[in-house]
């Protein structure tokens, strides 16, 4: 009798598991979150480190090819200089920058930050003032001629 309840539930598999077999996975919309990742850059670094397993219609990443990959990638950085792999290296507050070198055109991150404002108005304001360049794929912002714009289309508020 109790074996017929052994084969309905089926056999216990966690003895056949040790901890040294153990994986851990995840989807990729939780893992995106936990690395602090978009989603589709969190897929592509999936796919190049060849941790995704498809599923059906959905995808799962073994955390441990994961973290061995980026892991390697760390070592090869630092052993050629870098701290991290590709970031971007903190710069200061663009202000002191522009200040210090005399910087006429930015980036769009750096235009937001210099203005306080979010990326979406920079591109708003830029389209109206046509202060946007593009050489070889790069959108460059001429500041002096957003600074005209604020200022002829800026109003001053009386508090």
């Amino acid at each position: 009798m109790d074996e017929k309840k052994n084969l309905i539930r089926g056999p216990d598999l966690e003895a056949y598991i040790t901890d040294e077999n153990r994986r851990r996975f995840i989807t990729y919309a939780d893992g995106a979150q936990l690395f602090g990742l978009r989603y589709w850059t969190f897929v592509r670094l999936c796919q190049k480190a060849g941790a995704n397993i498809p599923l059906r219609k959905t995808a799962i990443v073994d955390l441990d090819v994961l973290e061995g990959f980026i892991e390697k990638h760390r070592e090869i950085a630092e052993q050629e200089g870098e701290k991290d792999m590709g970031a971007k290296k903190p710069k200061g507050p663009i202000n002191e920058r522009m200040n210090k070198n005399g910087k006429k055109y930015v980036r769009i991150d750096e235009a937001a930050e210099l203005y306080s404002v979010s990326e979406r108005t920079i591109e708003k304001w830029v389209r109206k003032c046509k202060a946007r360049y593009k050489i070889d794929g790069v959108a460059l912002y001429n500041t002096e001629i957003i600074d005209r714009f604020i200022e002829t289309m800026g109003q001053e508020e009386d508090y």
